[in-house]
């Protein structure tokens, strides 16, 4: 058996592709590294401080003796800012919007890295497949090479159709063999991917025997704003502007600040100590803080506009994800239920007819390359209406707890 295959058999349903979700979810370092930066926001919102460090100061005079026993020799001082609560809610405010941002980027992330495995895992059931169908071939094609050489013993018969037949067994086998090397290669992909083991063994997985239902597009529409993790960093990022002008505001506002200086005499005596209070002077710094307050403004604008042109491109995404669904679930259930029937029919009545030999074998090797055309697209129709359920998913997300 080639490296990669089990004997077990996985029906690729919504539990197992959940399970591997939860799996890249854990185990890829761009998740981590997500998180990390999330947790680093965190810190940063509690780093936001409504007090400033007091300041203390130390001095000593260099004069003689008289002059140091009159004023004091040794001078010390401290001196407090006093909090700009205003100030401090915006700087938290901006601060809680940027951890937000970090947050919806760290979904994204797992968003896109959810979407990859799955459609990875859909691939791979998807060659599963192609390999179950192609090796009901080679066995049809092997049958019809011994009923071949049996015929050859009319006098009658065509020498040429065992030749025929079996060119077509010997293209069978390398058909497969290229299907499994493929299949090799993408679960050695999906193992990568995953954080596994690079030869680790897969099961041979096993489509749905039919397309699944398509949800409303409406519904999944009306629910963009409120799950999409790019939409929601967008909005954050606008928040955070509007935080940025609140901090400008604030910023251009006097800081008030109060203060005790104190000098002794080094022998021991008190002299004196003064207590004051001090006040910044900003109106000589307007236009600094017009231009920051301007910056901000400006930013929440483009915020809101970027957010905006990001609904109506997804919008656009959504609906072509939600048709390939649509068209994929419709094409297979045609296939299955018209052609395939059908096309089963018409093989079984030309290799009838060929058994009497009133048919050539052309005409049967057609018969059946029409049938398994039409099972292989069956079930790439059907995968392909899963990954655009999967593409659907990465716009509209179902909600989550984490």
């Amino acid at each position: 058996m080639p490296s990669g295959f089990t004997q077990e058999t996985r029906l690729l349903d919504a539990p197992f592709l959940d399970t591997l979700r939860a799996e890249v979810r854990t185990n890829h370092p761009t998740v981590a590294a997500a998180q990390a930066r999330v947790l680093a926001a965190e810190s940063g919102v509690r780093a936001v401080r409504l007090w400033e460090d007091p300041m203390a100061g130390l001095g000593f005079m260099a004069a003689d003796r008289e002059m140091r026993m009159d004023d004091g020799d040794i001078m010390f001082g401290v001196e407090q800012m006093l909090p700009r609560r205003k100030l401090y809610e915006a700087r938290k405010a901006r601060a809680g919007a940027e951890r937000a941002i970090l947050e919806a980027e760290s979904r994204t992330a797992m968003l896109m890295l959810e979407t990859l495995v799955a459609q990875s895992a859909i691939e791979l059931a998807l060659v599963d497949e192609m390999l179950a169908i192609e090796t009901n071939q080679l066995a049809w094609l092997e049958s019809m090479s011994a009923n071949a050489r049996e015929k050859l013993k009319d006098p009658m018969a065509n020498a040429s159709e065992p030749l025929r037949i079996e060119s077509e067994v010997a293209q069978e086998r390398q058909r497969i063999d290229t299907t499994q090397r493929q299949r090799i290669r993408q679960a050695r992909q999906l193992n990568i991917l995953l954080g596994r083991d690079t030869d680790e063994a897969w099961p041979n997985l096993r489509l749905p025997e039919s397309a699944s239902l398509t949800p409303a597009l409406a519904e999944e529409l009306a629910r963009l704003y409120q799950v999409n993790p790019m939409l929601q960093a967008l909005l954050n990022t606008a928040e955070a502007a509007k935080s940025e002008i609140e901090v400008a505001r604030r910023e251009r506002s006097p800081i008030f600040s109060v203060g005790v200086e104190s000098s002794v005499y080094s022998g021991g005596d008190f002299r004196q100590a003064t207590v004051g209070a001090k006040i910044t002077l900003p109106w000589f710094n307007q236009s600094v803080y017009r231009a920051n307050t301007d910056r901000a403004i400006q930013q929440q604008a483009a915020a809101e506009k970027e957010t905006e042109a990001l609904a109506r491109r997804l919008r656009g995404e959504a609906v072509a994800a939600h048709t390939e669904a649509e068209t994929s679930a419709r094409l297979a259930k045609t296939i299955s239920e018209e052609v395939i029937p059908r096309a089963g029919k018409a093989v079984e009545s030309t290799q009838n007819v060929w058994i009497s030999s009133k048919a050539s074998i052309l005409e049967v090797l057609d018969a059946r390359r029409s049938l398994l055309s039409a099972r292989l697209e069956e079930r790439r129709s059907v995968a392909a209406h899963r990954g655009a359920l999967e593409m659907l998913r990465s716009i509209v997300p179902p909600p989550t707890n984490r």
